[in-house]
């Protein structure tokens, strides 16, 4: 039995590793520059075009991962942080993920549960008839303090986010930045917004990650990022973990439907590649970053991020991805 750390990671392989090769540590470092910030609300309200085909991720190479794997964080006075992986570490880090699995940590015990809000201010008053209009499968949320929907919210630079701690917001990496090496300000998270209703409040943010693949080169198959807020707005999360098929649920702010109120809708779901999940679920603009959720909603699988006349798809909640994130949560848990 050993253990092997890879991006700040204790991974526990308990089956014969041949192997001892180890990873090493990638270092955090400041970046000398300040980050470039674009300012301004409600910036990304149209949805991302999806282009291209599926991608193979036996096909990239090992520096393409490696820019997959790496972070890059930006506080909220502009310093910015990057941690880069080796590509000669890739393969290793690979390894270990397809250990964990082998000895049982597969994709549907790759989990973290929900937990409930610890303050409700008297919100469940506010509850409309659900409504669907035209041809549109979309329903608007009347009650968006009831489970599941009192952890989504919506965030300053018009995309939609999920809390999956009680401090950080789950979203599409193209919500914090555009992809080509600058930042967007407006990422203050606002949850359960309905309309002008905010039952509690809006948090600011102090700090937004993402991969530098993304933030970098706009690669679509790592369009993941975490807001990190000052305070949690109610002490609970949504579950979330590694997808595993089956109806899946989006539900989030779009753009084309009136401020603030919030629109869902189910369907089936399938991979695309190794990076991305796809589906002809109903949305908008405004929607990126909202969560692909199973079990009706409870369980964040994916995050919705961009939309075609055929289908709409998002990245995947990979075993990898998975990792990734709690490796942020540990390394910023403020």
């Amino acid at each position: 039995m050993k253990y092997l750390t890879v991006l700040g990671l204790a991974l526990l392989i308990s089956a014969p590793v041949m192997d001892t090769a180890e990873a090493k540590e990638p270092t955090l470092r400041k970046l000398p520059a300040k980050a470039r910030f674009i300012h301004g609300d409600n910036l990304v309200t149209r949805a991302l075009p999806e282009t291209g085909v599926a991608t193979d991720a036996r096909l990239q190479s090992p520096r393409q991962k490696a820019a997959g794997l790496s972070t890059i964080m930006v506080t909220r006075n502009g310093d910015q942080y990057e941690s880069r992986m080796n590509p000669e570490d890739v393969a290793i880090f690979e390894k270990a993920i397809r250990d964990l699995e082998a000895v049982g940590r597969t994709a549907t015990t790759f989990s973290t549960p929900p937990t409930f809000p610890t303050l409700n201010r008297s919100a469940n008053g506010r509850v409309s008839p659900t409504v669907v209009i035209g041809t549109d499968d979309r329903v608007q949320i009347g009650n968006t303090v009831a489970s599941p929907f009192w952890h989504i919210g919506r965030i300053g630079i018009g995309c939609t986010g999920t809390l999956i701690t009680p401090k950080h917001v789950l979203t599409a990496g193209h919500c914090v930045s555009n992809g080509a090496g600058t930042w967007y300000s407006a990422l203050n998270f606002t949850t359960a917004q309905n309309g002008s209703y905010q039952p509690w409040g809006t948090a600011t943010w102090t700090r937004a990650v993402t991969t530098t693949a993304w933030h970098n080169s706009a690669d679509s198959n790592h369009d993941y990022a975490l807001i990190v807020l000052s305070a949690a707005p109610h002490g609970g999360n949504a579950g979330w973990g590694v997808y595993s098929g089956g109806t899946h649920t989006i539900t989030g702010y779009p753009g084309d439907k009136p401020f603030g109120t919030m629109w869902t809708h189910s369907g089936g779901v399938w991979t695309s590649g190794s990076y991305r999940l796809c589906y002809t679920i109903d949305t908008a603009g405004g929607q990126s970053g909202s969560g692909i959720a199973s079990d009706g909603g409870v369980y964040v699988r994916g995050i919705h991020t961009t939309g075609s006349a055929s289908q709409n798809c998002g990245t995947r909640l990979t075993s990898s991805v998975y990792s990734t994130l709690q490796n942020w949560i540990a390394t910023y848990p403020n």
